[in-house]
């Protein structure tokens, strides 16, 4: 039988973790309305995306490990809808067209996956050119602490401002790094639409695709004032690639923005 004191210790070890459970409640539930409802507002806007045809240019920028550039290049994308799904369509290299060859085969690409489309009940799946976010902002409500810091303006537009950090708790950075948390966000939410204009992130931690110090960005725009669509995305820092790590630049800015009617496809012979 429980003594006395035992069931003291008990009732309040119980009383302790409905307490800390009540503040992990309180926690979740004090995420800013706004940035609450951008981040609900993320995955329709990157479903808006997918409705248009658009540019993209794309530089590079790679570096040996003495910091010796020896690679600067451009490429452009049309991203088109191929059979009733969005294609990346490869136009120019360094601003030029591409040479014979290549302009052969990816032509020949073009119609294999027109054919494949065709066939296939997975369009979105072949081939695709589709803008992803890399960053988890729908973890921010769970495994990010949030501060406020202020205001600001873009393009005439009033921005709140706001600090993600990711919350390691009684964890590990090991832990962050696995579920590819190991960011720490800077994110502008459009005061009267309620969706992201702009993140900034540094890579806090070594493990994940991009490197410890890698700085990477996210801008979007409002298009015809009507929805908004990404207008740049940009990477400053180091990845993993084949064991090693690479230091590399990239930037991918996207324009010429066009609504596709979805009744509409693109058939190749």
């Amino acid at each position: 039988m429980m003594s006395k004191s035992a069931w003291l210790v008990l009732l309040f070890g119980l009383l302790g973790i409905l307490l800390l459970d009540g503040s992990w409640a309180e926690s979740q539930s004090a995420l800013d309305p706004s940035l609450e409802q951008a981040i609900a507002n993320h995955k329709k806007t990157a479903g808006e995306a997918q409705q248009y045809a658009y540019t993209e240019l794309k530089k590079d920028r790679a570096f040996d490990s003495k910091g010796k550039l020896k690679q600067d290049s451009s490429d452009s994308f049309e991203i088109i809808f191929l059979e009733g799904a969005p294609y990346q369509k490869h136009t120019l290299h360094n601003g030029q067209p591409l040479p014979e060859k290549e302009q052969k085969a990816e032509d020949k690409k073009l119609a294999d996956v027109a054919k494949a489309r065709r066939e296939s009940k997975d369009k979105a799946g072949l081939f695709s050119g589709q803008f992803h976010l890399q960053l988890p902002v729908d973890e921010i409500p769970t495994r990010f602490d949030v501060t406020a810091a202020g205001s600001d303006e873009i393009d005439g537009r009033k921005m709140l401002k706001f600090n993600a950090v990711p919350r390691i708790g009684t964890g590990s950075v090991k832990e962050i790094v696995r579920d590819g948390l190991a960011y720490e966000m800077k994110l502008w939410v459009d005061e009267q639409d309620k969706v992201f204009a702009k993140i900034e992130a540094r890579v806090i931690a070594d493990g994940m695709r991009y490197e410890n110090g890698s700085l990477l960005g996210y801008n979007w725009e409002k298009v015809n004032g009507e929805v908004w669509l990404p207008d740049r995305y940009w990477f400053k820092g180091k990845v993993r690639y084949m064991m090693m790590d690479v230091s590399a630049e990239t930037d991918q800015s996207y324009s010429d923005y066009k609504k596709f009617r979805a009744e509409t496809k693109i058939v190749t012979e």
